[in-house]
């Protein structure tokens, strides 16, 4: 638990950061801020924050730089803070805007409210909607090419096709291809696409043994059906903006970047597990590296039917108080529409 004076001091670097972006020291902390202790009560005060792990002291200087640890702690207590927050009255105009237009369609308003926050921020911004519903498998097939070769093919209830070749490792005749593709069909038919891949990883390999001698798995079928009908509910916008934002001889690797922002599996995985409300992830949780280069403000509410979230990807020096206090505002008028 930290006292209110190293809460404040962690707020002042986590700020003096995001604007200075270089490693803060005690007199710049006094100098820059209306802190009225002396240096030395600084020293001490950022050493304990050093010692708890919410600061890190640079290899280059004597400053420090907030940590994961002090990125949370900060935004959580952004966030928790239910003080009502003015937005710039550049964003509030923005916003305003959107909110008149109080058109029928949510999907279309959260993809305009992404695209306003790109013009405002400068970042990249995505928006991932969530029907609730679920895809169900009507027929599984297995469409034999030679002995080596299969194409697997899935029709779901609403009528989507996935298709994908299979390369086999062991010799297979056609006739033994066709009773492995009805015992498929026959074990999938009707269940939920995430029932199927359960079948097809667990089950349904030991089954297909029996018949050829091997263990067959079909499962990255699933898997590509499954994120072909995420993408389908993807928006992103804004992102070139991270060109300027990433440091590429520190930072990420911006293809592994960009095909995140494209929508992998890794992107709608982070989307689809975020609860109501505003929230934080920094890099390890992103990117799974200790970079502290990027951060992603994720804001998700409901309109009518839909579970909608819209995302913000920048640097985490990103001004935050100003940032949460755009997303709060702008699924908090959302939400009502």
């Amino acid at each position: 638990m930290l006292t209110p004076r190293q809460q404040q001091i962690l707020t002042l670097i986590v700020q003096l950061y995001g604007e200075l972006e270089e490693p803060i020291g005690s007199k710049t902390l006094l100098k820059e801020s209306p802190l009225d202790v002396s240096s030395a009560t600084v020293r001490n005060e950022m050493k304990i924050l050093e010692d708890q792990g919410y600061l890190v002291k640079a290899h280059t200087s004597s400053g420090r730089i907030p940590s994961f640890e002090g990125y949370h702690l900060y935004v959580n207590h952004l966030i928790s803070d239910k003080q009502p927050t003015n937005l710039l009255e550049q964003d509030s105009e923005a916003f305003n805007s959107l909110f008149r237009e109080r058109l029928s369609d949510p999907i279309q308003l959260a993809q305009m409210a992404a695209n306003i926050l790109v013009e405002l921020t400068g970042y990249a911004a995505v928006v991932l909607n969530r029907t609730g519903e679920k895809h169900y498998i009507k027929e599984f097939r297995l469409v034999y090419l030679n002995d080596y070769s299969v194409i697997a093919t899935l029709l779901t209830d609403q009528g989507h096709v996935e298709s994908q070749l299979f390369n086999l490792n062991y010799q297979i005749p056609k006739d033994a291809i066709n009773q492995v593709s009805e015992l498929i069909n026959s074990e999938l038919n009707e269940l939920s696409l995430e029932a199927a891949s359960q079948k097809l990883k667990l089950t349904i390999p030991m089954l297909t043994q029996r018949i050829v001698g091997y263990q067959l798995n079909f499962s990255s079928l699933i898997d590509k059906t499954s994120h072909t009908l995420q993408s389908q509910r993807y928006y992103v916008v804004g992102k070139n903006n991270l060109l300027d934002l990433v440091d590429q001889t520190s930072g990420p690797n911006l293809k592994e970047l960009f095909n995140l922002l494209d929508g992998s599996p890794k992107m709608l995985q982070l989307l689809e597990s975020r609860q109501d409300g505003v929230e934080v992830l920094f890099d390890q949780e992103i990117l799974n590296n200790q970079l502290n280069r990027l951060s992603l403000v994720t804001g998700t509410y409901k309109a009518n039917e839909l579970s909608i979230t819209v995302g913000l990807l920048g640097p985490t020096t990103m001004p935050f108080d100003r940032i949460i206090a755009i997303v709060e505002k702008m699924i908090d008028e959302l939400s009502r529409i």
